[in-house]
This record gives structure tokens, sequence and C-alpha cells, in this order.
């Protein structure tokens, strides 16, 4: 899902957790300081709505919002959907467990993406109508 400055992506197959994604900035920046004002303004505005959007999925106990930048020239920051009832992945475990779980299956991973978007989308609705 794309607008005029941001685009969030998913990961590029299905991994341990239901859903991770990432929203980018659509130029180029390396540090969260290097974005123009205007531009940070709207970075919370987005960040709450995808943290909405993604505790849509069924099942999401928690969301991260993390920021690595090591070995990456391009801001970006993950949304991690910790599954409920999963005491081991409380924190930051949920990064390392992502790798180590197996992959979500293919049809739920693609399934618990298009709630993100719907939410999302509804989101956007709502700030409209409301």
């Amino acid at each position: 899902m794309t607008d005029e400055s941001w685009r969030l992506r998913s990961t590029s197959e299905p991994s341990g957790l239901p859903v991770v994604v990432l929203l980018e900035a659509r130029k180029h920046f390396a540090e969260p300081g290097d974005l123009p004002n205007e531009l940070a303004a709207g970075l919370g505005i987005m960040l709450a709505r995808i943290e909405r959007a993604v505790r849509t999925v069924d099942g999401v106990g928690r969301v991260h919002v993390c920021r690595w930048g090591d070995g990456s020239e391009h801001l970006h920051w993950w949304f991690m959907a910790r599954p409920a009832r999963f005491p081991q992945l409380i924190g930051s475990f949920a990064a390392i467990w992502d790798d180590v779980l197996p992959p979500t299956p293919d049809a739920v991973w693609r399934s618990n993406l298009d709630r993100v978007v719907g939410g999302l989308r509804d989101d956007q609705r709502a700030e409209v109508c409301g």
C-alpha cells in the first residue's frame, strides 16, 4: 500500500509471526532526524494507523513497532505482530522468534496481510467521516 509519502510493504514470504510489515518513506532518508518536519509530523499518524490495522488480525496480542538501522541505508519501521497468549514472545524476543518459528502458512499470511490493508482503508474512511 502506497501514498504520496509512504510505502507499506510486507516481507517477501511468510515468517514465524502472523504479520510483519515495514513502513518506509518513498523518498530516501537514512535517519529519522533527516525527515522534513511535515513528513515527520505525519509519521506519528502513520505509525498509529498501521499499528491499529495490524491489531485487526485475529490472534494478535501486541504489535511491536521497531526501527533498526544497522547496515540499512533506507529509513524504515518494522511492525511485528506478536501472537496473543504466547509469553515467550513478550518484548524483543518476538524479533528473535520470528526467525525460529515455522513460517505462517501462506494462505493465512496472505489473509492477514489483506486484513491489514482493509484495516488501513477502514481507518482512513473513519478519519474522513469522523
